[in-house]
């Protein structure tokens, strides 16, 4: 899949003469929580973020004043892996997508990347991802059985396991419950190589989920599933302290194996 496939084309975009006040009534509208800068030419000047406005008391400060001008794109023609492998080094939700011309054409995010392919085109055998998918989402013991009888009938490797843990221990926990499970289950063998694998896997799926609710532990249901050379890790559930119970989130992270 290439990236024109998955991104969303109805941008919602801002020029840099645009106050704060005004930024932060668009987004609390749209209920989103960046805005891609833009001049009247469509090209990308600057990114700006909720978290940006939180820090402004001067509602009548400018967007140019405080927007981030060194902005991180990807190209409607580049594939789904690059942009994937772009938002996972950068550690960041989503980017600005631009054409040939420079000029803007729409916007991908983390979200995107996971529903393409929760929605690719049904064939006689799944992919490692999508299975992967299914499985950490089933809510019963009925489903999820039905599910991992379904994969492990594509030839593929699975495991399951859910694991839950505050803010700081979250990313050690997911990874050595995640390396435990699929050992037990067979998805790996017990070398450093194969190890790492489910470890690159897991922190790819982690840094989508943390992007989105920074700072806060939760609860997670975690599939792994080995096939056609690569590993994927879906983590589902929900991030929430002692005030807050947040929605669930769902992500997932793959690595060669």
């Amino acid at each position: 899949m290439l990236v024109k496939d998955l991104m969303t084309k109805d941008v919602i975009t801002i020029n840099p003469s645009t106050t704060v006040e005004e930024a932060e009534r668009l987004m609390s509208l749209n209920n989103i929580g960046k805005l891609v800068v833009v001049e009247d030419d469509n090209k990308v000047v600057g990114m700006i973020t909720d978290g940006d406005l939180v820090q402004q008391r001067k509602l009548e400060m400018l967007i140019n004043d405080i927007m981030t001008k060194e902005v991180i794109v990807t190209y409607k023609n580049k594939s789904i892996q690059e942009a994937s492998q772009l938002l996972s080094d950068n550690q960041i939700g989503g980017v600005p997508v631009l054409d040939s011309k420079n000029k803007l054409v729409g916007i991908l995010t983390a979200a995107d990347i996971v529903a393409g392919y929760v929605k690719e085109e049904r064939t006689a055998k799944i992919s490692p991802e999508s299975s992967a998918i299914y499985l950490a989402m089933t809510r019963s013991r009925d489903y999820e059985n039905y599910w991992l009888d379904k994969i492990k009938g594509y030839g593929y490797r699975v495991a399951i396991t859910q694991t839950g843990a505050n803010a700081e221990n979250l990313p050690i926990k997911l990874r050595e419950s995640t390396t435990v499970a699929a050992i037990a289950r067979g998805v790996i063998k017990e070398n450093l190589r194969e190890k790492m694998a489910v470890s690159n896997a897991v922190k790819d799926a982690y840094l989508q989920l943390n992007l989105v609710n920074p700072g806060l532990g939760g609860g997670f249901k975690v599939s792994i599933v080995r096939g056609e050379g690569r590993l994927a890790v879906a983590v589902f559930g929900k991030f929430g302290h002692a005030l807050v119970d947040g929605p669930e989130q769902l992500a997932i992270g793959m690595s060669v194996v």
